[in-house]
């Protein structure tokens, strides 16, 4: 299963209440028609004043085919259309996914860390990957207090197109970012602090200059469209 994440960033006359309230009831209950969708849920960002996005959307679905033909179609279009009128920022990424420890269903940790990073140009995309993918452990959680932690992982460098005219295919280029450490936790005070362990952590598997980009957000999440497990998450007390 693939995962398209979405930054948001509103724009500037829609305030925060506003841009969530629009989601919640009539952005989400069009993009959860998307043929061929699999999950859908929203994370509000929790930061005070003006964070770098608002919301990260998240849509599963079965192939980057899938996702690209379902953006493609007129639903699809529509959806990317009504997005767009709202936003100033609409970035993609498409992404495998792999959890390094699940506890439960999402729903019991709604309070989510997420951490961005991307490589620096001279820097090949299978050394980037191999080097988390080994680094990003299930210790993450020991380290940060999370309770559920899952890394995704943009392994193929194709973008959608989600433009509203035209013959709509994927292309081949470089997302936002090539990786994301996803944490969750059960009380908003303890993803806070684990979001600070979670720049330590950056800090020491990277170093200085191990990373050409970065960005983190602590997120509410909402449920629209719940993706089926493991993605979901599992009954509580299974791994």
């Amino acid at each position: 299963m693939i995962k398209l994440v979405t930054f948001q960033k509103r724009v500037e006359q829609l305030t925060r209440p506003a841009f969530e309230d629009r989601w919640e009831t009539i952005h989400g209950p069009i993009a959860a028609a998307f043929p061929g969708l699999r999950g859908y849920m929203l994370g509000f960002s929790l930061d005070e004043g003006e964070p770098q996005a608002d919301g990260v959307a998240q849509l599963w679905f079965d192939t980057r085919e899938a996702c690209q033909a379902s953006y493609a179609s007129e639903i699809g279009r529509n959806g990317s259309k009504d997005a767009s009128a709202w936003l100033a920022r609409r970035e993609h990424l498409l992404a495998s996914e792999r959890w390094l420890k699940r506890t439960g269903a999402l729903s019991s940790t709604p309070f989510k860390v997420l951490l961005c990073l991307k490589r620096h140009a001279d820097q090949t995309r299978v050394a980037f990957i191999g080097h988390i993918d080994a680094v990003a452990t299930a210790d993450i959680c020991n380290v940060t207090g999370a309770m559920q932690a899952r890394l995704s992982l943009d392994e193929a460098g194709q973008l959608l197109n989600s433009r509203v005219e035209g013959d709509l295919t994927l292309v081949t280029g470089e997302a936002p970012y090539d990786a994301l450490v996803e944490l969750w936790f059960t009380e908003r005070d303890a993803a806070a602090q684990g979001r600070d362990q979670l720049r330590a952590w950056k800090d020491r598997v990277f170093g200085h200059d191990g990373i050409a980009r970065w960005e983190d957000a602590l997120l509410r999440e909402h449920v629209v469209v719940p993706p089926p497990p493991p993605t979901y998450g599992v009954e509580e007390g299974q791994n």
